[in-house]
């Protein structure tokens, strides 16, 4: 082993955020362990975060800094600092987040202490731009400020809470084993929005992880424009509700045997003594799943009746679960209403009126600044979907159900 190894690599990978990124880099030179290499990779900002950055390089010989000279985005990024990563433990940190002073030590020991878990996380509270905490001034804030704010479960109610709600682990408050982030690899280019949720949910499949019921993050929640991933617009919320599914699909069809029974033995119809009826029981689980607790998607288990029931597992559905073909073509009949989208189009409407609007904009004032500000309600009802996870887009869904429901469709 190299004497000179770093226990920790932090990993902090920057795009336009010159704001922030000092704040994120000072948070790490504070730490109160620090046997720690920080390694920033900048991916081709268009503001001073390079330079930023590279003044900390030059006064820190612990700190490491790439530039990339075209922009390849946070999933691409984060596998890069992974293989620069040298240390014997692996944490993250956003570039407009913030650090406690113990965090890493905290952590460190902790791990040091538990073998046997893989990676530990901590709760994270919420900052606003200027890094005021929202819980002090009572500033709105587009989501619940309390999101990572969860108990310590086990691998089975960490994935049984993934399949009922969603994700509720921070990145930037992650420690995780080297040899761990070796096994599972990186992030999956497949999921452009969600791939830490992913990413989670791929290391829990595998390996216990520990939460810290105390805040050692601050987490910043910040407006965004139009044109990101963080976006409110029908191509962004699409891409996050079928990532979403893909991810629980393969969450429950890779789910270990022992882990699936743990998580749901209370829907389990029978005991599950063999293969067929893991199967079996999967199946009618996903039949179940409830996207966000809102839309019913029997997408998923109809994927997977596709892709593994075949003769003989069809006649143990037939015969032990009394489940003919006859009750799978009604569950066919029932999978084409994904998601109660109607909402939404009230805000495309208005969107478009809006343009219309702005052309006459001196003979249509009235009309213009009406429509202005219903656009601006409706925004700020779905401008939950914003950043890398999905719950923030189940307000503007429980809304739209509401909607439907008020109205008899």
């Amino acid at each position: 082993m190299n004497k000179n190894r770093p226990k920790v690599s932090v990993l902090l990978s920057v795009h336009n955020h010159e704001m922030y990124v000092g704040q994120a880099i000072e948070s790490v030179l504070r730490q109160t362990y620090q046997d720690w290499e920080l390694i920033i990779i900048d991916d081709c900002s268009q503001d001073r975060s390079p330079d930023v950055a590279r003044q900390y390089q030059n006064q820190d010989d612990r700190i490491r800094f790439y530039r990339q000279e075209e922009n390849k985005g946070a999933i691409l990024t984060f596998n890069e600092l992974l293989k620069r990563a040298d240390g014997e433990y692996i944490a993250s940190l956003d570039s407009d987040d913030i650090w406690y002073d113990g965090k890493l030590e905290e952590q460190i020991t902790y791990l040091e202490q538990h073998k046997e878990m893989a990676a530990c996380f901590s709760w994270a509270e919420f900052i606003d731009e200027e890094g005021a905490l929202y819980s002090s001034t009572k500033k709105e804030c587009d989501c619940d400020i309390r999101l990572f704010m969860h108990e310590d479960r086990t691998q089975a109610q960490c994935l049984r809470y993934f399949f009922d709600h969603d994700n509720y682990l921070c990145r930037s408050s992650v420690v995780l084993r080297a040899e761990v982030a070796e096994d599972i690899g990186g992030f999956d280019p497949k999921f452009r929005v969600l791939h830490d949720y992913e990413y989670w949910v791929r290391l829990i499949q595998k390996y216990p992880v520990y939460m810290f019921q105390k805040s050692l993050v601050l987490y910043r929640r910040v407006s965004v424009g139009n044109n990101s991933l963080s976006a409110v617009n029908m191509k962004n919320l699409t891409r996050v509700l079928n990532e979403h599914q893909m991810i629980v699909y393969t969450m429950i069809k890779d789910m270990d045997k022992q882990i699936f029974c743990e998580a749901f033995q209370d829907l389990l119809k029978k005991e599950v003594t063999n293969d067929t009826h893991l199967l079996c029981e999967k199946y009618f689980v996903l039949l179940r799943w409830t996207m966000l607790e809102i839309v019913n998607d029997r997408q998923v288990a109809i994927r997977f009746f596709h892709e593994f029931m075949d003769e003989r597992v069809i006649e143990v559905l037939e015969q032990e679960y009394q489940y003919s073909w006859q009750d799978y073509y009604k569950e066919m009949e029932e999978t084409w209403q994904l998601y109660p989208l109607d909402f939404y189009k009230d805000y495309r409407d208005l969107a478009e009126r809006n343009t219309n609007n702005e052309n006459a904009y001196k003979a249509m004032q009235s009309e213009y600044e009406k429509s202005q500000k219903e656009i601006r309600r409706l925004i700020r009802e779905i401008q939950g979907m914003s950043r890398t996870v999905s719950w923030k887009i189940t307000q503007p869904l429980r809304t739209a159900k509401r909607f439907i429901s008020g109205n008899g469709h």
